[in-house]
């Protein structure tokens, strides 16, 4: 009995290196089990929005700082919009973890902002300096939609500065993605109007 066989061309993009595939997402959990399940944790490359009134929301921040030093001994960068970093808070988190806190505390580097163009200069204009400087596997922006909604700045310009500065992130999240940086985190608390988003 003759057994038939069939033959296929097979493509070189059907195929990829062995190293690629055997290496894992660098990744950066929160702390909170059900969102690290929902999510699977904060990616390279990957832009990620939490936006909530749960008091467990306002945590994240400070734990992502910790889990990203106790995973990969690495830096952080923060930009703080409406100072919510609490380097305090950072540290008890860190004592829970039994890790050291003064260490951890140096790989941590916060700049904040108290005004829509102080945010715009960190993000425009110092962002990617920092990003080569420390070379962070996590950048946390926090409450980043809070500064444009001062009601001393125009509602159009507000627009044109938040498309601005999503773009620029965007921008150097892929950029260095491939040299690790997993989160372009943004926090949003209440009193949020959604109008900003209105074209």
């Amino acid at each position: 009995m003759k057994t038939k066989l069939s033959t296929q061309t097979i493509e070189k993009s059907d195929f990829r290196p062995a190293k690629e595939i055997l290496k894992p997402d660098i990744v950066v959990l929160s702390g909170i089990k059900e969102l690290d399940n929902l999510l699977g944790g904060f990616k390279s490359g990957k832009l990620t929005y939490i936006d909530g009134y749960s008091s467990l929301i306002q945590k994240i921040p400070n734990q992502l700082c910790v889990n990203t030093y106790r995973s990969f001994q690495n830096d952080v960068v923060y930009i703080d919009g409406g100072m919510s970093a609490d380097p305090y808070k950072i540290a008890q988190y860190a004592k829970k973890m039994e890790l050291d806190q003064r260490n951890l505390l140096d790989h941590i580097h916060i700049s904040r902002a108290f005004t829509v163009y102080q945010l715009t200069t960190q993000i425009q204009e110092m962002l990617e300096q920092a990003i080569k400087r420390y070379n962070p596997k996590t950048l946390i922006i926090s409450r980043f939609p809070i500064l444009y909604l001062d009601s001393d700045v125009e509602s159009k310009e507000a627009k044109t500065l938040l498309r601005s500065n999503l773009q620029k992130i965007k921008e150097l999240t892929k950029k260095y993605s491939k040299k690790g940086i997993s989160i372009g985190y943004y926090l949003k608390f209440n009193n949020f109007k959604s109008n900003v988003y209105d074209n």
